[in-house]
């Protein structure tokens, strides 16, 4: 396996808010952008701030090799600029609608995500999903297609009795590298955690 595939492979297990809702194959087809034209949404200030956002994040990681006292700016400026955008009406309504949402555990990759579900969905069902991570309030919306039925990820919820395991399509490739970002993010940060339980003094 190349590192891109390793890369879009690396999985991680943790909460969050998520919803979907089955497409008819009409939908499924005219594509995510089209769909959301369609409805009056236009592109969608989460979706093209989360864009915006994975190419920050790569440009902060270039620049941590060349200034640290520069990326460190950088990254403070981004932490204020998130606290803002949190607070805009339709970044508000996502995560107040996805807040009713019970969190659950899921299993997330780059590719897909396996969460836990009250109904099976057959196999090749068409979907749109969104969710937002509990960790840092990470909006992900994308079309995808089931690809299995597995054991569910979450099993502190007795109604989630199904495991969905789901491929994300025509996801664009800004919000799949933050997602990649996102999950390396927090597999170091429970690295440091492990670290420090072994040696305090760390």
């Amino acid at each position: 396996m190349n590192e891109p595939e390793k890369r879009r492979s690396f999985r991680v297990r943790e909460p969050a808010f998520l919803k979907y809702e089955v497409l008819s194959d009409l939908d499924f087809y005219e594509g995510l952008e089209r769909r959301k034209m369609r409805q009056g949404l236009g592109p969608g200030v989460a979706s093209t701030l989360a864009e915006i956002d994975a190419r920050l994040k790569e440009e902060l990681q270039r620049l941590r090799g060349e200034s640290n006292s520069a990326s460190r700016c950088l990254v403070l400026l981004n932490d204020k600029l998130n606290i803002v955008m949190s607070q805009m009406p339709e970044m508000r309504k996502i995560r107040t609608e996805l807040a009713n949402q019970r969190p659950q555990t899921c299993e997330i990759s780059a590719d897909g995500i396996v969460f836990s579900s009250r109904e099976a969905l057959p196999l090749g069902t068409k979907l749109y999903v969104e969710f937002l991570l509990e960790s840092d309030n990470l909006f992900i919306d994308s079309f995808a297609e089931v690809i299995r039925e597995t054991e569910a990820p979450d099993d502190t919820n007795p109604e989630l009795v199904h495991g969905i395991a789901i491929a994300f399509t025509g996801m664009k490739p800004e919000m799949r590298e933050t997602l990649i970002q996102h999950m390396f993010s927090r597999e170091s940060e429970t690295l440091r955690m492990r670290r420090l339980e072994l040696d305090p003094g760390q």
